[in-house]
C-alpha cells in the first residue's frame, strides 16, 4: 500500500469517478485503476461498486477512505516535520480552479520551483466551493480561486491578480466592438457552474444584451478551439493572452471600463504554512500581476 494509491482512493471520493481523479492527479485512468486493483488486492475486498455508471465507493471503499485521508494528512505532517523551514524544503499541497490552473499559474508554479527546489508541490484541482472545503479539513495548504462571492470565515482571501474577462471572435469577425462582435455570432457560453460565469451574466444583463446561445461549455481551451472555427462567439477569463494570439483569434475587452477577475490565494486561517503562502503570493503577484491586462486585437 503506498500513499498514492490512497491519493488514488481519495480522490475518486471527492471527484466521484475513476476518470474524474485521474484528471485531478494528472494521471491516467489505467494508473488510477491499477492503484485502487493495489488496494482491493491488499485489504481482499471490492472497494468500487462496478455495477454503476461511473463506478462509485461502495460501503468498505467509504471506510477506507475516511482512515485514508487520516493516514495521507500524517504523512505529510511527517514531510513538514522534517522540513528546513528557512529553505522552503517539505510538501506543499496547492488547490487550484481548473481556468485559474490553465492560464497563470504555471509561470508562477515554474518561479517557485526555481527559487525553491527542495519544495515538493502537489497539485490539486476542483471548483472554488470544493477547494475551501479541503482547506478547513486541512487536505491542502493553499488554493488559487477567484474572490468568494460571500465572507468565509475559517479562510483567508488575499488577492494577488486580476484576469481580463475578454470577448473572443473567429479571426474574420468584422465587429469593432465588443457588443458588435457578441451579435454577429452564436454565443458559446462558458459553462455556468464558474464564479466568473456569474459576474458574465451579471454583466451582459446590466448591458441588456441577450445573445443568441449556441452552446454551454465548460473549457475555455475547448470554446478557443470551437471559436477558431467559427462555431460562434464567446465570453472567457483570458489570462494566456499569448494562446490567443497564436490561435489568432480576435480578442477585445469586456465593457468599459474592462470587466476583470480578481485571483487571490486563499488559507486556513491559523495555518501551518502561513510563511510559504506568503512567498507563493509574492512570487504570483511578480509573475502574473504584470502579464494579466488585455490589449484590442
Amino acid at each position: 500500500m503506498s500513499s498514492r494509491e490512497l491519493r488514488s482512493l481519495v480522490s475518486i471520493a471527492d471527484h466521484g469517478s475513476i476518470t474524474a481523479a485521474s484528471e485531478a492527479l494528472f494521471l491516467t485512468v489505467p494508473a488510477v485503476s491499477a492503484h485502487v486493483a493495489n488496494l482491493e488486492r491488499e485489504f481482499g475486498v471490492q472497494l468500487l461498486d462496478r455495477k454503476r455508471k461511473p463506478a462509485r465507493l461502495n460501503e468498505a471503499g467509504l471506510v477506507i477512505v475516511e482512515r485514508a485521508r487520516e493516514i495521507l494528512r500524517l504523512h505529510d505532517q511527517l514531510h513538514n516535520a522534517v522540513a528546513d523551514s528557512s529553505n522552503f524544503s517539505g510538501v506543499l499541497r496547492i488547490g487550484a480552479s481548473p481556468t485559474v490552473l490553465t492560464s497563470i499559474i504555471p509561470r508562477s508554479l515554474a518561479a517557485l520551483r526555481k527559487a525553491y527546489p527542495r519544495l515538493q508541490v502537489r497539485m490539486r484541482y476542483g471548483r472554488p466551493a470544493f477547494l475551501i472545503k479541503r482547506l478547513e479539513h486541512d487536505e491542502i495548504d493553499v488554493a488559487f480561486i477567484s474572490e468568494p462571492r460571500t465572507q468565509l470565515e475559517s479562510v483567508k482571501w488575499t488577492m494577488c491578480a486580476l484576469e481580463p474577462i475578454v470577448v473572443i471572435a473567429p479571426p474574420h469577425a468584422r465587429g469593432h466592438t465588443d457588443e458588435a462582435l457578441l451579435r454577429e455570432f452564436p454565443y458559446i457560453r462558458f459553462g455556468s457552474n464558474f464564479l466568473v460565469s456569474r459576474d458574465i451574466e451579471e454583466h451582459l444583463a446590466a448591458r441588456q444584451l441577450e445573445l443568441k446561445d449556441a452552446m454551454d461549455v465548460e473549457s475555455v481551451d475547448a470554446i478557443k478551439l470551437l471559436v477558431l472555427n467559427g462555431l460562434g462567439v464567446s465570453i472567457v477569463p483570458d489570462g494566456n493572452p499569448r494562446l490567443s494570439q497564436l490561435y489568432g483569434l480576435r480578442v477585445m475587452p469586456l465593457g468599459t471600463p474592462p470587466l476583470m477577475r480578481r485571483i487571490g490565494i486563499a488559507e486556513a486561517i491559523g495555518g501551518s504554512k502561513q510563511q510559504i503562502a506568503a512567498e507563493l503570493l509574492d512570487i504570483f503577484r511578480r509573475t502574473s500581476l504584470h502579464d494579466v491586462h488585455p490589449e484590442p486585437v
